[in-house]
């Protein structure tokens, strides 16, 4: 029941959220259409040659690290920005990004282009520009110098090499030698050899300080830019189906949103959970160009007709006519159908053989005053007002004598103390005497009249009318219902939505009232006497 609830909202609005998702997803669609395919290209670089030291420091790695972020950070300024475009003869560079991989001394330049070729030119040549920023990068006029001394560094590595060799030899020949003087003169030529050895070993270091060559602040491209063949662009039925996913998530979203703050009922397990009582009818809702308050009387052969007859079969179930015999039907709100439900209840009633008698008792909007065209203003408040008023002389006659009405008749000044009179309860218990079931129009729980009737009456049915009656008002109403100690039988959703086949009717025959004029003249004429005669003369009707 709970995610019924949950869910109702979605299938409620389930065509916006669809329609939602679908525009969504085609307007992705087309906007794919108009953009063109995108390439990426990449390079990487390395700061420092601790990777090819084979026992670098940790010092090193940490110090390499942080050059890293530094240079990638100098990547994306203005230098080497307008560097690249005067290298390569533009005036603006497509999208990209440098950065240093986590951890690592390495830094990523992504380039971003329609064009693969110059998506390849623009990484490379940005890579160029990160790399003559180090100091260690050397200009044109310098390179005769760094030549010279690549050169001194390859002799010297040669010779390195030789002595080492030398000072192997010797050490085998000395294994083979006996005497002590043999021996004491080639130890001292590998002496000899061992300090030319350090001697051009800190030659070296001191020459290979000067270059590139294990520098810490230095730049090496490790993985060239190249041309890239294949788009990155995502497919766009992927695209598409995202952007048709995102469409749906908001639209439910925003109808979950708009229901949260809409405070009006939309299914009946709603009212049932405030109400805590069952649904007994749902009535769908009556077109326009029928007279809402006869329409059972009107259209005995319509759908609409028999919900009303479920709905008295419901209440015929719950004693309706025997113990219950008085009802107060009322709703949270104004406009919400209470008049149509009262009477036509009262009309399927009386069609079942059941004496009813209808009480007006909406001082505040009487809407069967209006429609009834009822010109004397005479009714339930001057009974209220005056002991002595006969109340059979008070009743109107509806429907060729089906059911009876007792007006509400003109608006006291002070209509909730008079029903909460002994004359109110000396009326209603005299209809009740005199009929089998009374039905009492109320006013609505906006007003303090409707809670002093449900005290008064064997039970109550609230009308709910779906995307009208308030949460907030039933649930305070349902509270002070609980405070009178009123019975609520159960509720009807009026005026639910059906689709256009459901008012298809059958062909209307040609049908008589049941119960005529004599019925009703036998209920007038019964009101009028004492309660033990009045239950006696019930009897005879029927």
């Amino acid at each position: 029941m709970e995610l019924k609830s949950i869910f109702a909202p979605l299938w409620k609005w389930r065509w916006i959220i669809l329609a939602a998702g679908v525009i969504a997803g085609l307007i992705s669609f087309l906007i794919s259409l108009q953009q063109p395919p995108q390439y990426l290209s990449r390079t990487t670089l390395i700061i420092g040659q601790s990777i090819n030291n084979p026992n670098p420091s940790s010092s090193q790695f940490f110090l390499e690290q942080q050059l890293a972020a530094i240079y990638a950070d100098m990547g994306t300024r203005e230098p080497v920005r307008r560097g690249t475009m005067d290298a390569l003869g533009l005036d603006w560079l497509p999208p990209y990004t440098v950065r240093a991989l986590p951890e690592t001394q390495l830094i990523e330049i992504s380039v971003t282009d329609s064009d693969p070729n110059r998506a390849r030119a623009v990484a490379a040549e940005l890579a160029d520009q990160l790399i003559k920023s180090a100091p260690t990068s050397i200009s044109s006029d310098q390179q005769d110098r760094q030549k010279f001394i690549d050169d001194q560094l390859n002799t010297l590595q040669t010779d390195i090499e030789a002595t080492k060799n030398e000072i192997d030899q010797k050490k085998l020949e000395m294994g083979s030698l006996s005497s002590a003087s043999q021996i004491s003169n080639l130890e001292q030529q590998i002496f000899s050899l061992g300090n030319k050895l350090s001697t051009l070993q800190d030659t070296y270091a001191s020459l290979l300080s000067t270059t590139s060559k294990g520098a810490l602040n230095s730049l090496t491209i490790v993985e060239p830019a190249e041309v890239p063949h294949k788009s990155i662009s995502p497919s766009r039925l992927v695209t598409s189906g995202l952007a048709a996913l995102v469409g749906f998530l908001l639209a439910a979203i925003g109808i979950f949103l708009l229901e949260w703050l809409d405070q009006t009922i939309n299914i009946p397990e709603e009212a049932a959970k405030i109400l805590g009582v069952k649904q007994l009818g749902e009535i769908p809702r009556i077109p326009k160009e029928e007279n809402a308050l006869s329409y059972v009387n009107d259209q005995p052969f319509s759908p609409i007709t028999d919900a009303f007859r479920s709905l008295r079969n419901n209440l015929e179930f719950a004693d309706v006519g025997k113990s219950v015999k008085t009802i107060l039907v009322t709703s949270p709100g104004v406009s919400e159908g209470k008049t149509t439900v009262s009477m036509n209840l009262a009309l399927a009633l009386a069609k079942a053989n059941k004496r009813v008698i209808l009480i007006d008792a909406d001082f505040y909007q009487s809407v069967i005053r209006q429609k009834f065209k009822l010109t004397k203003e005479i009714g339930l408040s001057d009974l209220l007002l005056s002991s002595n008023e006969s109340i059979s002389k008070h009743l109107v006659s509806l429907f060729n004598g089906q059911l009876y009405l007792l007006p509400a008749g003109k608006t006291p000044p002070n209509p909730s103390e008079l029903l909460n009179s002994d004359s109110a309860n000396r009326v209603i218990e005299l209809l009740r005497n005199a009929a089998d079931v009374v039905i009492i129009d109320g006013p609505p729980f906006i007003t303090s009249d409707s809670f002093v009737l449900a005290a008064k009456a064997d039970a109550v049915l609230v009308v709910v009318s779906p995307g009208r009656s308030r949460r907030d008002i039933l649930s305070t109403a349902n509270e002070q219902l609980k405070m009178a100690k009123a019975k609520v039988i159960g509720f009807v959703m009026n005026g639910s939505a059906k689709r256009s086949a459901y008012y298809n009717y059958y062909q209307k025959p040609n049908h008589t009232p049941i119960k005529g004029q004599r019925t009703a003249n036998i209920i007038k004429n019964s009101v009028d006497q004492s309660p033990k005669k009045a239950a006696d003369q019930t009897k005879k009707v029927l």
